[in-house]
């Protein structure tokens, strides 16, 4: 089997700065992937560096990309408080002809195939409700990336889900947060998977709901990455599962802390890799990873 290396962003919104840091040390580290595949905020991020580049223009050109959220506030705040109401009121349409408007002016533009990105292999993953399985865009060289990134995402109150054929597809996150199942049916032979999950920071609305909601969807998603990590270990998979958290955790909506969050990340990944020696061969990485590139990233 030819080898495949994939790394797998998970979902949760604000908290894919983390995966932006993260991904600079593994880079760093001589670490390049041959498949991306990613949910919700990790499609963003899996999709951003297949277009841009998994190098370091990539990295700060997704960096700006943060920048440019945060600044247009497309995530309402206000919308935390009534998002199990939410759920059962009409879909946000507004909110999504802006988060459109906005991937199509970083690059992500209604024209572009699967099959255009170059130098790396891209896919994004959905939640049909209607069937219960996941989907995944980029299977089919010619499908819409714009299409897979809006259906990846399309996380109600925020986002309307995506009708299409008689299906209702939503946030990947229903079904696979960390899209490590996926990942398997595209051939991946090694995964690294970057997970965002944080049972403390979903809403950061302080009431009883939003608690119970919380912690519903932690142990749900938590049992989603066991089983299919254990489908992994079944198939003689690896995965390096790194678990990627800030103090205090983040909410999903809030976009103000990416800086903050790209240190996290970097400053992780960095102890995560250490730990994996002398599993990993590079130079870069028995060097100890250049410290100057380091420190300018860190005062950033």
């Amino acid at each position: 089997m030819e080898k495949c290396l994939a790394f797998v962003f998970g979902g949760g919104g604000a908290r894919g700065a983390l995966q932006v840091g993260a991904m600079r040390a593994l880079l760093e580290a001589g670490l390049k992937p041959d498949l991306l595949v990613g949910t919700s905020i990790g499609a963003v991020n899996a999709t951003g560096l297949a277009l841009w580049g998994t190098d370091m223009t990539g990295i700060e050109t997704l960096r700006g990309a943060y920048q440019r959220v945060a600044d247009s506030r497309i995530m309402d705040p206000r919308l935390a408080r009534f998002a199990i109401s939410a759920l059962s009121r009409h879909p946000n349409h507004r909110a999504s002809r802006r988060i459109q408007e906005f991937l199509i002016a970083e690059g992500i533009t209604p024209d572009l195939r699967f099959s255009q990105i170059p130098n790396v292999r891209l896919a994004v993953i959905g939640a049909d409700l209607d069937s219960g399985e996941t989907v995944i865009y980029g299977l089919d060289p010619e499908q819409s990336v714009l299409e897979g990134v809006m259906a990846s995402i399309a996380l109600p109150p925020w986002f309307a889900p995506i009708e299409k054929q008689g299906h209702c597809i939503v946030d990947g996150g229903a079904l696979s947060n960390l899209p490590i199942e996926p990942a398997l049916t595209l051939g991946a032979t090694e995964i690294i998977a970057l997970d965002l999950e944080d049972p403390d920071g979903m809403l950061g609305v302080e009431n009883t709901h939003s608690q119970y909601l919380e912690k519903l969807v932690f142990a749900i998603t938590q049992r989603q990455v066991r089983l299919e990590t254990a489908l992994a270990s079944a198939r003689g998979v690896p995965v390096k599962h790194v678990s990627l958290r800030s103090p205090p955790p983040v909410p999903i909506w809030d976009f103000r802390n990416h800086r903050e969050l790209f240190k996290i990340g970097y400053e992780t990944m960095i102890r995560e890799i250490s730990g994996w020696l002398p599993d990993i061969q590079t130079e870069s990485v028995r060097s100890g990873i250049n410290m100057e590139s380091q420190r300018s990233w860190i005062s950033a």
